[in-house]
Formats: structure tokens, sequence, C-alpha cells
């Protein structure tokens, strides 16, 4: 595959999480030489780390929405168990909240849903694609994913919401869930109803994208630098020449920036600002005892607001939306939190004494978009960054985007980017 790119140009990609990854693979098939940089030692050592494993079309919706400001209000109060708000005087949280604000209306909501949406569908298909391509195995599966509430008025609600652009959704009462899958048994006399989902997958995020980097090693001309910091830019006319580090220059026709919530401080030398915010969430990984008792496809529960997801023989269980700041801890009272539940459903099924628990976090953007495109006072600079929690599900789909916007074709889909004065987007 090597001879392939040899008449490409040479980009830079900050960034090994899955983003970056899938970015340097579409890169490198359409013939380009890209360099990987990382500050980390290792692919995928963010919030490609341990999430929850859902590539999650059925939850593609943006979170700023007319019932968000009373959410919000309830995690300032202390109020809502799986919103924590820790850093309430941060002013990147205020700026980024303002905006979050104005995306709150029924208008925006449902346009931004529907990006969200047709990005993530794109997504799911392109990992595909890419999977059948590589061969990579990553304790994958297609066979969807279920949507459960505990909440009789939001299921009804949420049912009736259903549209002919909903494809692959087919709602069932609690006893026909359980009669279809009988681990949800232990949802008996909560579970008021639920979704099955055939448009969601599942597969180890973090195994993926590890994979990945062996494969683009062994297979192409992208070459990583782990370990290595970007400090700043040498510019010429308005344009990024070569990426400095400690450890010397990288020079580069095109540059990439994939770095998640690094991202508006590897951008505000040239003049931007993105706004992605990090919002931490929290998940816990047990080994699997009975299998009998897991359910056969990744869940979520949308009265609880987690999301379980059986990898190999491993359950990853993962919730929390906590405004920290860069504060990417795992607190002992959250990780309790998801010990809890899953003392409530799985007790003797899951080894909870050998939890392992871990904290990332996602960089969001107010409207729940990404930013897709190229700077406009930099034109050789792109960003694909900010994609919330769904950076699993879109990954694969927005670095086929940002591609096309490269070669200069207009992508489909199309007008899924979030959008700025300072940003040519898809």
């Amino acid at each position: 595959m090597h001879d392939q790119q040899d008449s490409g140009q040479r980009f830079a990609v900050i960034g090994a999480g899955v983003v970056g990854l899938t970015t340097a693979y579409h890169l490198a098939m359409r013939g380009h030489q890209v360099t990987v940089i990382d500050q980390a030692e290792a692919p995928a050592s963010g919030c490609s780390y341990a999430n929850a494993g859902i590539i999650a079309v059925g939850h593609a919706e943006s979170w700023a929405g007319p019932a968000a400001p009373r959410q919000m209000l309830g995690a300032v109060l202390g109020r809502a168990p799986s919103v924590k708000i820790s850093k309430l005087l941060d002013p990147d949280l205020w700026r980024w909240g303002l905006a979050f604000l104005r995306h709150c209306t029924a208008r925006a909501h449902a346009t931004n849903s529907d990006a969200m949406a047709r990005l993530s569908r794109h997504g799911r298909r392109m990992l595909q694609d890419l999977e059948q391509a590589t061969g990579l195995d990553f304790d994958q599966d297609h066979d969807g994913a279920y949507y459960l509430y505990g909440d009789r008025a939001a299921y009804h609600a949420r049912v009736e919401s259903l549209s002919d652009g909903d494809q692959g959704f087919v709602p069932l009462s609690a006893s026909e869930l359980i009669q279809r899958d009988p681990a949800l048994r232990a949802f008996e006399g909560t579970l008021q109803g639920g979704l099955v989902s055939s448009v969601d997958s599942k597969g180890d995020c973090h195994r993926f994208t590890q994979a990945l980097a062996q494969w683009l090693q062994q297979n192409t001309h992208v070459t990583f630098c782990y370990g290595t910091s970007v400090t700043g830019y040498r510019r010429a006319e308005g344009r990024v020449q070569a990426l400095q580090t400690p450890s010397g220059e990288i020079a580069c026709d095109q540059l990439v920036v994939a770095a998640g919530t690094g991202t508006p401080a590897l951008t505000a030398s040239l003049g931007v600002r993105p706004l992605i915010y990090p919002v931490k969430g929290y998940s816990a990984t047990y080994t699997i005892l009975d299998d009998s008792r897991i359910p056969q496809r990744p869940f979520v529960d949308e009265t609880n607001l987690v999301a379980v997801t059986r990898l190999g023989d491993r359950l990853r269980v993962t919730g929390i939306a906590e405004f920290a700041g860069h504060d990417s801890s795992p607190r002992a009272d959250r990780a309790a939190h998801l010990d809890g539940y899953v003392a409530r459903h799985f007790t003797g099924a899951v080894d909870i004494d050998g939890a392992r628990h871990w904290a990332g976090l996602r960089p969001s953007t107010p409207s729940g978009r990404p930013y897709i495109g190229q700077l406009r006072n930099t034109p050789n600079v792109w960003l694909n960054a900010g994609h919330g929690q769904l950076g699993w599900t879109m990954a694969a789909g927005a670095a086929q985007v940002l591609c096309d916007l490269v070669d200069g074709v207009r992508p489909a889909p199309s007008d899924v980017s979030e959008t700025a004065s300072w940003l040519k987007s898809a």
C-alpha cells in the first residue's frame, strides 16, 4: 500500500484518539503522507480510552433544547444526579453556557439534532466500511441496541415522537422486551417500555484505535510522534509551515487539529477559540461472571442516563456529565454512583469489587455538532473536533467528511458541522 501515497501532500494530524486516527486513515487512503502527533505515550489515551462503547445512532440528539435550561438549573442546585457542575465560576463554562442557551429553542434543537443524526448514521456506515477494509477486531457487533424507559410518560412521548426518519426503531412494552431478552428481567417492576434499535452498533473504542494505529504503521505512510507536545507553529504567508515541538519542527503542507478538549488551546495562537468545553464522563468496567444475566444488546437507560455495553468478557457502564474544567481525575462518589447502579441490577452477574473506574473529558460544543472544516484566516489548517459524547459514533464519518472538504468535494452528508464566522465548514 505504500506506493500509492508518494504523490500526496504532507499532513500533520494533532490527536491520536479515534477522531484523529480515522482522519489519518482517510487521508492515507487518498494518497497523503500523514504524521500523527499526540502528547500521550500511546493512542486512545484520552476520551477514547474507556467510553461507553456504543455507536449510538439512536442517541444522536442535541442536549440543547427547550427542556435543557431547567435541567441545568437542577444541576446548579445539586438536584440532578446525572449532571454535576463542580466549577461554576469557570469563565470558559459561562462563555460556553451562554451559547448553549441560544441553542435551546425548539427550532435550533431540531436543526442540530437532524445534523447529528445524519452524521452519526454516516459514521456507523463508514466504520463498517473501514472494518471490512482492514479486518480489525475490536469486540464489535452491529445488531443494534435497546433504549429503556422507567418513566411511562417519557416512554410514550418518545414513541409519539417517532417519525418516518426514525426507521430502525421498534417500540416494545416492558413484557415484550423481557420476552425478547430475558436478561432485561433485571429491570422488571421499573421498566415501562423501550425501543429496539437496529441502527446502532457496539465496539471497544480503545481496542479499535490501538489496532488502527498498528494497521496504519504496517500498511501506509502514516508515522506517529507520541509523547510530543505542540508548543507553537512556524507560519509564513498566512499558512502553517511547521509545528514546533520540544524535539524540533515537524514540517507540513496541511494541518488537522483533532485534539478533542485540547483543540482551543492549540488554535488560540492562530486567532481561533472554538467553543469546546470538557464535560467529564465516568465509566466502570466489570468482569462478567454470568453471561446469562447480561442483555444481548447494549442499552441506554434513558431514565437514569446510564449506558451499558458488553465488550467481550467485560461489562462497560458509563454515565454522569460533570462540568469541572480540565480536571479529568475520577471522584469516588461518582464511581460509587455507577457501582450502585450495577449492584441494583447485576449483583452476582459481574465482579463489582474488581471494578476499574475511569473518567474522561468529552469535547462538547453548545449545539452538539462538531467543528469540521477549514480556518478562514489560515487556509491550510483544518478542524475535526468537538464530537462530545458521540465521538465514537461520528468519528469515521466525520473523518470522511473532512477529507472530502480537503479535496474540494461537497461532502455527503453536508451541513453537519457547528458553524462559526472563522470556519469554512461541512
